[in-house]
């Protein structure tokens, strides 16, 4: 781990009005400590540890991944990041033919519709995050 990669955690998850997610966390490290408006976070949790099979050695404890967000909100010793995550699969693809051309005239068509926002998955008090690119 580099010198530039700040390790923090969830002290505030901040609940949606529509209940369909979570979108914005507040975490515990905010301008004094090196953060920077529009710093990414990864979002995990920590879980059990893994033992390699083959040489009973410890492979260090498993990350559980709930999400990526982007700093939206600093203060000196809290920052406010709000997911950065979005369904891009989203899209329609049909076939349109040109009557005049007859079977040589059809092409097919892709629509992307808006991106839908995705929240974080189950964030918890504690939970960990770490800055990405």
């Amino acid at each position: 781990m580099n010198e530039n990669t700040f390790i923090c955690q969830v002290v505030k998850v901040i609940a949606s009005s529509d209940l369909d997610g979570c979108y914005k966390l507040v975490l515990n490290k905010g301008s004094v400590d090196g953060i920077e408006k529009n710093f990414r976070f990864l979002i995990y949790e920590i879980a059990e540890e893994i033992i390699d099979p083959a040489t009973n050695a410890s492979l260090g404890n498993l990350e559980i991944v709930k999400g990526t967000g982007k700093v939206t909100h600093l203060q000196e010793k809290m920052c406010t990041i709000e997911s950065d995550m979005y369904d891009r699969s989203n899209r329609t693809t049909t076939r349109v033919r040109n009557p005049f051309l007859g079977s040589l005239g059809t092409k097919e068509e892709t629509v992307y519709n808006t991106p839908e926002h995705i929240p974080f998955d189950s964030p918890t008090i504690g939970d960990c995050a770490k800055q990405i690119p």
